[in-house]
């Protein structure tokens, strides 16, 4: 599963997401310098950070797999769950750019600085059915680019590959993007402003409380319901300043995160919110939450570093701040 977000403030913005599984795949904040080389894996062309890299992700095969990341450029990537859907070529095509689904966020996170870049390049992209590894799943993915102005989405099917302008900032899993935007119009009633008092005959029928003009709003856990929660949360939320609007993000990702127990898989295990994310694209801060540590982490990255790769400690034990 997972929804992911940006959300852009006066001074700031912002990109994250909640990464919803029901497994650990021994993931921490990873950073790879400026000037670390590395290769791709579906032909095996070295390619070399312009920036330094910072997100999410695990060790494999003496590479990083991103789950999500943003570079010293501002330039964020996520891929998303999108089983079903996702179809990928079997084999390199001559005169494409040819990059397997696990290496997708670190070519455009090491190629690229701007989103208009991005979408100039994907004119071009094959994304080949290859894995890292011949024990390593090859995932369904499709993704999420943004920078402070805007965001696309990229998705490879049986119709071809295809990017989407993604005018909310939310990104959820199947169907199709364009599928999600066409169903959003039926919620077009939801507000955040109650509903006035109205007369049915000679009956006065007034709100029962406050929010009632959300109850159109869906409230299950599925992606076309989490993106069109996340779509109405993003686009009603107040701006709000430097550390505020962390919190703000947080709150936003918080309305369609997933509680132990609420969602079994058919494998009969949990389907839980295992961290939640948020980049500040100006200020290079990764800030995130684990589903045992509610407590925010945040790591400032270093946009000249160049020294060798970083991994940081996953914090997943809750810190509670006891006061007398």
């Amino acid at each position: 599963m997972c929804t992911a977000v940006t959300f852009n403030t006066k001074d700031n913005s912002y990109f994250g997401r909640n990464m919803d599984i029901d497994y650990s795949f021994n993931q921490s904040v990873q950073l790879l310098p400026k000037g670390y080389k590395t290769r791709l894996v579906a032909d095996d062309r070295e390619i070399e950070l312009k920036t330094p890299i910072m997100g999410m992700g695990t060790e494999i095969f003496n590479t990083v797999a991103f789950a999500e990341g943003f570079n010293g450029a501002g330039l964020a990537c996520a891929g998303l769950n999108f089983p079903d859907y996702a179809q990928y070529t079997k084999e390199n095509i001559q005169g494409k750019t040819n990059v397997a689904p696990c290496d997708i966020i670190l070519w455009v996170l090491a190629c690229f600085e701007k989103v208009e870049q991005v979408k100039k390049a994907v004119k071009s992209l094959n994304i080949v059915n290859k894995s890292i590894g011949e024990s390593i799943p090859i995932p369904l993915l499709h993704w999420i680019v943004a920078d402070a102005t805007e965001s696309i989405v990229i998705e490879q099917t049986a119709m071809g590959l295809r990017v989407f302008e993604n005018p909310v900032g939310v990104l959820t899993n199947a169907p199709t993007f364009d599928w999600h935007m066409t169903n959003l119009q039926q919620y077009m009633s939801a507000s955040p402003q109650n509903p006035r008092t109205i007369k049915w005959g000679e009956q006065y029928l007034n709100p029962l409380g406050q929010g009632l003009g959300t109850a159109v709003l869906p409230g299950d856990f599925s992606p076309p319901a989490r993106f069109v929660r996340a779509a109405f949360l993003r686009a009603n939320s107040a701006s709000q300043p430097n550390e505020e609007a962390v919190s703000q993000f947080f709150h936003i990702l918080d309305g369609v995160k997933m509680v132990k127990g609420s969602v079994i898989t058919k494998e009969g295990r949990d389907d839980i919110t295992l961290y939640q994310s948020c980049i500040s694209l100006v200020d290079k801060i990764y800030y995130y939450k684990t589903y045992n540590n509610s407590r925010i982490t945040a790591i400032r990255m270093d946009v000249n570093y160049v020294g060798e790769p970083k991994s940081y400690p996953y914090n997943q034990s809750q810190d509670i701040l006891f006061q007398r």
